[in-house]
């Protein structure tokens, strides 16, 4: 016999949330919901995008290139749902930059736009201030936690950062190689907006 519930479950933490990407004639306009930019080492790989592991990653070691990809929870102006903007190194820059001058991304609009008529044409991007009102504006979504959901892998939970004692500063290691290839890198790949940055200093990269 079966168990009747006469009421709905309860909404799992992302349901209604989606991936979204840049479409083809289709200009995106939003305003950013989330504080930062997440990104990533992806590959393409069983018809579906992979997140890179680093030194042990299944996919590097079957030599199936990798791509940076970035990623905002953002709030559509056209039909106020949140969702999952997912944006390529080029098209990141930008929002990178912005953060970076400003110290949070969130209330700022975005404004996409996919150049060309092909689905993988390269997209631009302008970061600009907007008058959304921030109380009101919808939570970010935990944008680690939806990744690693969709990616079908366990979250991982950071080591608890040492306190910083008053008058003195926190040094951040780097990896010593970060050449594009090494697990170092995979490991914590640098934001292409530092790596050119970092060039213009005349630093190595």
């Amino acid at each position: 016999m079966p168990v009747w519930i006469n009421r709905p479950p309860a909404p799992t933490e992302f349901a209604g949330i989606r991936l979204g990407r840049v479409q083809v004639n289709k200009p995106l306009e939003a305003i950013i919901t989330c504080d930062h930019l997440v990104g990533a080492i992806t590959h393409f790989a069983r018809r579906r995008t992979q997140p890179c592991t680093g030194a042990d990653c299944p996919w590097c070691l079957d030599a199936i290139p990798g791509r940076w990809h970035g990623y905002l929870s953002v709030l559509s102006t056209r039909t106020r749902s949140q969702y999952i903007l997912e944006l390529t190194a080029l098209a990141a820059v930008a929002v990178a930059d912005y953060e970076e001058r400003k110290g949070s991304l969130r209330g700022a609009m975005i404004v996409a736009t996919r150049i060309g008529n092909k689905p993988n044409s390269p997209v631009t991007c302008t970061v600009s201030p907007s008058d959304a009102d921030l109380r009101t504006l919808p939570r970010g979504v935990n944008l680690e936690k939806f990744l690693c959901t969709i990616w079908h892998v366990p979250p991982v939970t950071p080591d608890p950062e040492p306190p910083v004692q008053p008058g003195r500063t926190m040094t951040i290691p780097l990896p010593a190689d970060p050449h594009p290839t090494s697990p170092e890198a995979l490991r914590f790949p640098l934001h292409p907006a530092l790596t050119e940055r970092r060039k213009g200093n005349g630093e190595a990269p």
